[in-house]
């Protein structure tokens, strides 16, 4: 690389930083004030109570009106939480849901731990010791499922009626006997204390199923819960109701290389289901569009988890169940809307999607009680379960196979995945089976690696040829192409034929270990042949940790305008979203091994008879293995660990074969420097070596030939006169 293109690149990114820095400064949408409800395009009419605080949409047909205040009759004073299902190892639920009283709202949701913990120190401690994974936990922005506002409309009284439900002690109607079931539930009156309607809210937690037998072998996990909301009339006046519900929570951080936390929506298109996402910072800049009645779920999902809402459609028998098709009329749900709310994580304010639900308007008529009832799926985004028990609402569709932005990966990734799974059912390793997939790949690869080195071989000796030609035909691209056709020049790329084949596999394997659930918490090592409290590939699905700390280390400088967004960059790459936490040793093996590889292979022709060349070369020899290793340090241990290896079985490779296929290219046919029976350089026959003679070549070296011969033979007369 010259300096004037050296040059050129500093200008260049400098321009950029100060265009995001001016962007980010003064153009970018600001975050609300603290204390105040964030901006969000769900405010429906632009109308507004109070300091912050959006109203939802009227129902349809209606006309937005004034607004006046209803008053929540509950329990006074709350309860005990009441703790539904159990998350103890042994025991006949998946989950354990833990109800508040006040708001009736979901304060905590836990997965069994029997399958499933929180950190990879959990894995090695007995099963009722280990700190249990919560999809909806103490740390949570705010609780779960609570009805937020509830809206009636009196007869005889222009506008809706208003009560917000989530700070009021709902009163603990009936709770079941093994703790499946519980009801809630909360009486509204007006200003004159005169009740109006009663409101209640069900939780119901379903065991697992064993379909093919009693055993806990056999037994179906289960990750539903369901909920249902019930308004029942109390006075003739009330004509209709239709209320705000809370979605699910943002999920909690595990830490890993970037936040993966994000809002979910499955809107029904064309007979099918599918997925948009909104994380908290599209939210906050009021990038989320408000959500129709086309929706079929929503909720919220993090790397491995998910928590989703579905909303259920009545059935002929009277019951509600999950919708198969478009819903049209079918479900309760008007509508939802995304919205952000920002927390401090670490050093940093994180803006978290929050989602809303908004009903329909319903009739309400004394005595006649309207029951809307939704299924809550909290749990893993295990393909294998989605695919059997929800593909018909999409929910499959939240694991993503396709990584980086490359389309039609996702076979790739399952068919890499599906043959670690058989390697791991052989061996019961997954860093074991990874390296038994290293293996299969190079042996696959065998025929190309040797057409490769034969071809880079080949080209070595079209070098000078090559060179020629782009001095004699510089100002002549169409001469220069067809010389270099001639001569077989655009067939370079053949030396780099396994790396191209090799990334749809790296690409393919870096999206199955991002969405295989199985990895997570999966060690290489076994934990006792290291030292105790070390993390050195326990957990493929994250950096190998060869040295571990409890506090997190900052690159300085990320306060410095324009340095500091290219500092922050390289934090991310190195540490995620928090600070540095772990020396990992693979990423710089990776870039180790790459460098040696580049070392061992042999220079480019284009490359060896143009010095400007080799030392661009030799520049990108010095900075790829770098860039390498920033790109991966925090990458997950499982494809640091393929190509780490994938390195060292190419490095064996080149020691045994590599010399003995260049030797088989040189001897293919002869070198430049050997003279044929025309007594032309063989360089002017072929070029290419082991090149099949095209039939053009083959007359005009027969032609030469017998010329050859012909003045050979004159001038044998001559001397004999």
């Amino acid at each position: 690389m010259d300096k004037e293109t050296l040059v050129r690149i500093v200008l260049a990114a400098a321009i950029i930083m100060v265009m995001w820095w001016a962007y980010d400064a003064y153009l970018a949408p600001k975050p609300p004030e603290p204390g105040t409800a964030p901006a969000t395009p769900a405010t429906p009419d632009g109308t507004k109570v109070g300091e912050g605080e959006a109203v939802p949409k009227p129902p349809p047909g209606e006309v937005a009106a004034d607004l006046y205040d209803l008053l929540a009759a509950g329990a006074t004073a709350p309860a005990d939480p009441v703790v539904l299902g159990s998350d103890l190892p042994v025991g006949p639920y998946d989950l354990e849901a833990e109800v508040h009283p006040t708001g009736a709202a979901l304060r905590r949701l836990t997965l069994a731990r029997r399958d499933f913990f929180k950190t990879v120190a959990d894995r090695d401690q007995p099963a009722d010791q280990r700190k249990p994974m919560h999809l909806v936990g103490p740390e949570a922005p705010e609780p779960v499922l609570g009805v937020e506002e509830l809206r009636l409309r009196l007869d005889g009284r222009e506008g809706w009626g208003k009560v917000d439900l989530t700070g009021v002690a709902w009163r603990v109607g009936h709770v079941a006997d093994d703790h499946a079931s519980a009801v809630f539930e909360v009486d509204v009156t007006d200003a004159d204390g005169a009740a109006l309607a009663t409101v209640r809210h069900v939780y119901t937690l379903l065991p697992r199923s064993a379909p093919a037998g009693d055993a806990e072998a056999d037994a179906v996990p289960q990750f539903e819960l369901r909920t249902a909301v019930e308004v029942e009339a109390l006075d003739p006046r009330v004509e209709s109701a239709y209320y705000v519900l809370r979605g699910p929570s943002a999920l909690p951080r595990e830490g890993q290389r970037r936040d993966y936390r994000r809002a979910v929506v499955g809107m029904w298109a064309a007979g099918s289901v599918d997925v948009e996402r909104y994380d908290g910072k599209a939210a906050l800049k009021g990038k989320t569009p408000r959500i129709g009645p086309d929706m079929a779920w929503v909720g919220q999902e993090d790397k491995y988890f998910c928590v989703v809402v579905i909303p259920l459609v009545p059935s002929p028998d009277g019951t509600q169940v999950i919708p198969t098709a478009a819903p049209g009329a079918g479900t309760f749900a008007a509508g939802a809307r995304v919205a952000a709310r920002t927390v401090q994580e670490e050093r940093q304010e994180v803006p978290l999607p929050i989602v809303r639900l908004e009903s329909k308007a319903v009739t309400l008529e004394p005595g006649k009680p309207v029951r809307h009832e939704f299924v809550v799926f909290a749990g893993p985004k295990d393909p294998r379960h989605l695919e059997a028990y929800y593909q018909a609402i999409g929910l499959d569709k939240l694991v993503v196979w396709s990584q980086c932005c490359i389309p039609g990966m996702a076979p790739i990734s399952r068919l890499l995945l599906g043959v670690i799974e058989v390697f791991h059912s052989v061996v019961g390793n997954w860093g074991v089976a990874i390296v038994m997939l290293v293996i299969l790949l190079q042996i696959v690869l065998l025929p190309v690696n040797r057409w490769s080195a034969k071809s880079m071989a080949g080209m070595q000796k079209m070098g000078p040829k090559m060179q020629e030609i782009r001095e004699k035909y510089a100002n002549d691209q169409k001469k220069l192409q067809e010389e270099m056709a001639k001569i077989g020049g655009f067939k370079a790329f053949g030396g780099c034929l396994p790396m191209f084949v090799q990334m749809p596999v790296w690409i393919g394997l870096y999206g199955a270990l991002l969405v295989a659930i199985q990895l997570r918490h999966s060690a290489f090592l076994p934990a006792a042949w290291i030292p105790d409290g070390s993390l050195f590939l326990q957990d493929l699905s994250a950096p190998d940790a060869l040295i571990h700390w409890s506090e997190p280390l900052y690159l300085p400088g990320q306060d410095i305008p324009l340095l500091g967004w290219l500092i922050g960059a390289i934090q991310s790459m190195l540490g995620g979203g928090g600070g540095i936490t772990t020396f990992n040793i693979l990423p710089l093996a990776v870039g180790i091994l790459m460098y040696v590889q580049q070392k061992l292979m042999p220079m480019s022709s284009s490359a060896a008879a143009n010095p400007q060349a080799q030392q661009q070369q030799k520049m990108m020899m010095k900075f790829m293995p770098v860039f390498l290793g920033v790109v991966l340090y925090s990458a997950p241990a499982g494809l640091c660990l393929y190509i780490t290896t994938s390195s060292l079985v190419r490095l064996v490779e080149n020691k045994l074969f590599r010399h003995r296929w260049v030797e088989e290219a040189k001897g293919d046919g002869p070198t430049p420097s050997e003279p044929n029976g025309s007594g032309e350089p063989a360089q002017k026959q072929s070029l290419v070596a082991g090149r099949k003679k095209s039939i053009g070549e083959r007359v005009e070296s027969w032609v030469k030939q017998k010329m050859g011969e012909a003045q050979k033979q004159q001038k044998g007369d001559r001397r004999n006169k």
